[in-house]
């Protein structure tokens, strides 16, 4: 689909869904009987999707995922959080709400902000949660899960968009938002952090709905919507200091997805990485080093405090020296050890077990992550051409630049940042199979030659 044809910015209700609205009686077909249902060909099938109105479609996700985080709400002992740091008396608000080993950062800093006091050096790399927190602190929960549904939109439109990218039309569209909304709406991890205290839930949010925005800019008066996603995505980089890694992610989307040549895309989508660095280096190293990520390249750490997957370093000339200039100088010193150090940590992001996990959890872990991580993966490559791809590409990647410079954590959940979209890209390529399959076998039943009369 021509970028220029992209749809205009729905309203945030239609959101999920271009355009919205079921389809007149009238138009509807037939409904087969139930007991033909067994005998009909997988294309009739699932052309039944097209009966059931997109708005429908949404509406039951929306309400899927309303039940997940209300259950996994009244349910604490389902994803169980542990580790809280504040004050034993103090009473959480909403009752019910999770609290776990960061939540008392979020909470002082909610009530430093709002009380004018300055926020510590490591809170200040937060502000924009504490922030939030600060101003919906009785309803911090609703809102959290208000932003998810906005996510849940957003990446059930950015799935029709690339279907109709690839495709250029709109049958079978609904299958791959469903799918893909499906998968969002009624997973357990993304509820329980609904329910906390923590920055997970809300930029888990923020991620698909920047990833949409920017894919939405580049289908209309391009300056201004640039300008405007820009600002948003900046804006939103303050939740937490992986949120900055979202800008040059967006900005190399939409140089990719330009018409200039492809060395000079190579070009400028370098010269972005290269500010991104000297930015970082100069106004967000205070953020960074919080998190003391060449002293974890030194110690080799793959997981937080784990030492399981620990690879041993070649011992640095001045173990005190920990600036983000004296990790790239080591790293150059010693490239293989650093290169197997990152492949370690991004095998590991993405196989996601633990081995403070039950062997229930993992397996389950393992039965869920490691298909969409494979199949995801596998799309990012076939499916590179459309647009809508490319934008979850780039921002899958930046991620996983994250965790390879500097660590996992320890319950894995800064691979769910990236998770909704790797999701579905995998579902983009399950359907594009389908479809292919779909195709042959009608192409071979009609070119059948039809049985002669006896």
């Amino acid at each position: 689909m021509p970028l220029a044809s992209l749809p205009s910015l729905p309203s945030l209700l239609s959101l999920g869904a271009m355009p919205l609205g079921p389809m007149p009686l009238a138009s509807l077909p037939s409904l087969p009987s139930l007991p033909s249902l067994g005998a009909m060909p997988l294309a009739s099938l699932l052309s039944l999707g097209i009966m059931l109105p997109k708005t429908a479609i949404i509406a039951t996700l929306v309400f899927l995922l309303l039940c997940t985080a209300a259950f996994m709400y009244w349910h604490p002992g389902v994803f169980p959080m542990h580790g809280f740091t504040g004050p034993e008396d103090y009473v959480p608000s909403p009752a019910h709400v999770r609290l776990t080993g960061d939540s008392w950062r979020y909470i002082s800093g909610g009530k430093a902000v709002m009380e004018g006091e300055p926020l510590d050096s490591v809170q200040h790399s937060y502000s924009g949660y504490c922030l939030v927190y600060g101003l919906a602190r009785s309803c911090i929960v609703l809102f959290q899960v208000a932003v998810a549904v906005l996510a849940l939109l957003a990446i059930t439109s950015l799935a029709g968009q690339a279907w109709r990218e690839m495709k250029g039309n709109e049958q079978w569209e609904w299958l791959p938002c469903l799918l893909t909304g499906g998968l969002f709406a009624l997973n357990p991890e993304y509820a329980a952090w609904h329910c906390a205290i923590m920055t997970e839930s809300l930029y888990i949010s923020v991620v698909c709905i920047n990833a949409w925005l920017a894919h939405w800019a580049l289908g209309g008066p391009r300056r201004q919507r640039m300008f405007l996603v820009f600002t948003i995505v900046f804006i939103t980089a303050f939740l937490r200091p992986t949120g900055w890694i979202q800008l040059p992610a967006v900005v190399c989307y939409w140089i990719y997805a330009s018409i200039l040549t492809p060395r000079r895309k190579l070009g400028f989508m370098l010269l972005t990485a290269v500010l991104f660095f000297l930015f970082a280096v100069c106004f967000a190293s205070r953020g960074i080093s919080n998190q003391g990520p060449t002293m974890k390249l030194y110690t080799g750490e793959v997981v937080w405090q784990e030492d399981l997957w620990r690879v041993n370093m070649p011992a640095p000339k001045d173990i005190t020296r920990t600036g983000i200039a004296d990790g790239l100088l080591y790293g150059l010193r010693h490239p293989l050890a650093s290169a197997w150090l990152v492949a370690k940590r991004l095998f590991v992001m993405f196989l996601r077990i633990r081995p403070s996990y039950s062997r229930l959890h993992n397996l389950a872990l393992l039965a869920y992550h490691l298909p969409i991580a494979l199949l995801g993966l596998a799309a990012l490559v076939l499916l590179r051409r459309h647009p809508a791809v490319s934008v979850i590409t780039a921002m899958v990647a930046a991620h996983a630049l994250v965790v390879a410079l500097t660590f996992n954590d320890n319950d894995g959940r800064f691979t769910l940042y990236f998770t909704p979209l790797l999701a579905t890209a995998a579902v983009l390529l399950i359907c594009a199979g389908c479809s292919k399959i779909v195709a042959l076998r009608t192409t071979q039943e009609s070119s059948r030659p039809a049985p002669h009369p006896p």
